[in-house]
């Protein structure tokens, strides 16, 4: 396996055992200029901002329409192709269960879904709110009747108190034995982490998709961008500098903007700031995209990208109750009002003011009808965390 997955490193879809997964180069330079940054608002009361090639009030919102096209829905299946490679190794294709584990809007329900439908093989559905509350066992029982199943997101299946945990507890270790037959388990990674802790779950493998660099980013925008039809250019409006282009270029053409690349790397920044992971690359990208406002540009297929780094980021006061509220999220990979009551040592009236304070804020959204940390935030939200000792995600 350690020799397909070395010939694989290269490709922006390679699925690695968790062990081997790297960030890109220059990440832990972006965390330390976060952190100066989050520390000079908070000593100032206000962010201090780069100096700006474009001035961003000359830019507009794209169209949705025209977003839609430019930066459409990622499509997991690739990804999916590539667990299959890695299920029919030797090494793994004896185990009862596999773990395939992502970042928040990293996918891996997703990939363990189209997985399960190329197989043609049944997905465990998660339990009812009140069933988890209950500690009811009724959905593992349902289980027992499998010999080969998909589970694509193991976060929905648990809440973090005592009869929250009955449930997942019992289904992983039938699980793990082999009573249940054999198992893809979709996970989040920070969910991942905490049942290391709190069940354990040594022993089975695990795997992510591998960390993406600047030039895998550049290459996977261009190639969605109208299926790499769209006659594209976009600018920092930090550098003022080419960030990408799919135009049609002679070779000194192309040359002169491989020199370019090479000396503003906005890209690579992106990626070292989201730790390689492309669902979140991918919504930076989406929100920060703009076009020139004047309705008689002269280059239509000219774009621009806000300072991407930009984001919401969490004073480094933040206090005790805030960061209880986005742990417990994190954790859960998102959750309801009422869930997120449930599972903190506060009230369920102290959880819902600190959640609207943070939704103010812009450091939570909803997704997927949950809240969760904002795509843009969650860097920061992660780096403050481990910061002060919090159980952290392994990605």
């Amino acid at each position: 396996m350690a020799q397909r997955l070395a010939e694989t490193a290269s490709s922006p879809w390679a699925v690695v055992e968790l062990d081997k997964f790297c960030t890109p180069e220059h990440t832990q330079k972006s965390q330390w200029r976060r952190s100066r940054r989050a520390m000079l608002t908070w000593l100032t009361g206000k962010r201090a901002a780069e100096q700006q090639a474009k001035d961003e009030n000359e830019l507009r919102l794209l169209p949705e329409v025209k977003l839609a096209h430019l930066v459409p829905s990622i499509d997991w299946s690739p990804v999916a192709d590539s667990l299959t490679q890695a299920l029919s190794e030797p090494e793994t294709s004896l185990e009862p269960i596999v773990f395939f584990i992502t970042p928040p809007y990293g996918g891996h329900a997703a990939v363990v879904s189209h997985w399960a439908e190329q197989q043609g093989i049944r997905r465990i559905m998660p339990p009812s709110h009140q069933e988890l509350t209950e500690g009811s066992l009724e959905w593992v029982e349902r289980c027992g009747h499998l010999n080969c199943w998909a589970l694509p997101a193991l976060e929905r299946h648990m809440l973090r108190h005592t009869q929250g945990l009955q449930g997942v507890r019992a289904f992983l270790e039938r699980a793990l034995s082999g009573r249940l037959g054999r198992g893809v388990i979709g996970c989040d990674s920070w969910t991942y982490a905490y049942l290391q802790q709190a069940v354990g779950i040594e022993g089975a493998p695990a795997f992510t998709l591998q960390g993406m660099e600047g030039k895998q980013l550049a290459d996977y925008f261009v190639s969605i961008a109208d299926n790499g039809q769209n006659r594209l250019t976009v600018y920092s409006t930090r550098t003022g500098r080419q960030v990408l282009t799919n135009q049609p270029a002679d070779q000194k053409k192309a040359q002169e903007a491989e020199r370019k690349a090479s000396t503003h790397k906005e890209l690579q920044r992106l990626a070292a700031h989201c730790r390689g992971h492309l669902g979140v690359a991918w919504h930076y990208w989406r929100k920060r995209l703009r076009e020139p406002a004047q309705e008689d540009a002269p280059d239509a297929s000219e774009l621009w990208l806000l300072d991407a780094l930009a984001d919401a980021e969490l004073p480094a006061d933040t206090g005790d109750v805030a960061l209880l509220v986005l742990h417990a999220l994190l954790l859960h990979g998102g959750l309801e009002d009422q869930a997120l009551g449930d599972v903190l040592p506060f009230s369920h009236h102290e959880a819902l003011n600190a959640r609207l304070a943070l939704t103010r804020q812009g450091i939570l959204s909803r997704e997927d009808g949950r809240w969760q940390v904002a795509p843009l935030s969650y860097a920061s939200v992660r780096q403050l965390l481990a910061s002060r000792n919090y159980l952290v995600d392994p990605l």
